[in-house]
């Protein structure tokens, strides 16, 4: 989510931490990586606390989302670079899932989520489950160079390696390709926390989220209410070198917009409960803004 957040000495370490055993590998990102960056590391602590603080009125969390933020999402990045250099069967191994009875076996279905650190292998859960999984996803719109083209490139690996159709981009024609997925069965994943006026999204309604006014795109919600498919949250967390992904109860409405709420209700207690998890602190107010 973020682009300009680590720089050419963070792209070192990750590649390093890739070639060492996993629990060393992790433990050496957690250490060093707030040790990088000086100053600037430290300004994006504090822009993280404060708007931390502002949103959820809490001293203590917010400090410690100040503090963790940056490793929980140095961690994340080296999952994707982990990603084509580990087997599928590696890394289940080193994922714990809770709630997996949640997950329908057969038939359409939504796994949606915020941008939390530690949900990447939420891919691998539901191949392993037989699905076929597709990713809403849009690509970037400027050109990435150094640490952040690394990071993309090796997510977009494994989008090409693993997933069918490796992703659809919002915009003209992702209506028809997702209602193609869906009809035959496959699985979408989703993130939700995003502008709509950044990707040209023209479904989206107004909703809250920890009491403010927001507005969130919808036509996913409404192609699962069409389908009658199950909306199964989750969110990813990260615990040394082993993820654990939560698949919460699934989620049903009679319209989009009164889904789409249950479905925030869902990621606000997340976010409340490890706010370190949640990729979008530096530019929160951007969700918010009425332009937004």
């Amino acid at each position: 989510m973020m682009t300009g957040m680590f720089e050419a000495s963070d792209l070192a370490l990750r590649r390093m931490a890739a070639l060492l055993p996993a629990r060393r590998g992790y433990a050496l990102t957690r250490v060093v990586t707030p040790r990088l960056g000086g100053a600037r590391r430290r300004w994006i602590s504090s822009v993280v606390r404060e708007n931390a603080l502002r949103l959820l009125g809490d001293e203590r969390l917010a400090t410690r989302a100040g503090e963790r933020f940056v490793v929980e999402l140095a961690c994340d990045d080296l999952d994707a670079f982990n990603a084509s250099r580990w087997s599928e069967e590696r890394r289940l191994d080193a994922t714990t899932v809770v709630g997996a009875d949640h997950l329908p076996r057969t038939g359409p279905c939504v796994v949606t989520s915020f941008h939390f650190s530690g949900g990447f292998r939420v891919f691998d859960v539901l191949r392993s489950e037989g699905r076929r999984v597709t990713f809403l996803h849009a690509p970037p719109r400027e050109r990435l160079s150094g640490y952040a083209a690394a990071a993309h490139a090796a997510r977009a690996r494994y989008f090409e390696r693993h997933l069918d159709p490796p992703f659809i981009e919002p915009g003209p024609g992702a209506r028809d390709a997702l209602d193609r997925h869906l009809a035959d069965g496959g699985a979408v994943v989703a993130l939700l926390d995003v502008a709509p006026a950044m990707l040209g999204l023209r479904d989206h309604t107004p909703c809250e989220l920890f009491g403010r006014e927001l507005r969130l795109p919808v036509g996913l919600m409404r192609l699962a209410t069409r389908y009658g498919a199950p909306v199964v949250p989750y969110d990813g967390r990260i615990d040394a070198d082993r993820r654990i992904l939560e698949l919460h109860e699934p989620r049903a409405a009679a319209t989009p917009e009164a889904l789409l709420t249950q479905v925030l209700s869902v990621f606000e207690r997340v976010i409340r409960a490890r706010p370190w998890t949640w990729q979008a602190w530096l530019d929160v107010e951007r969700l918010f803004s009425p332009e937004a």
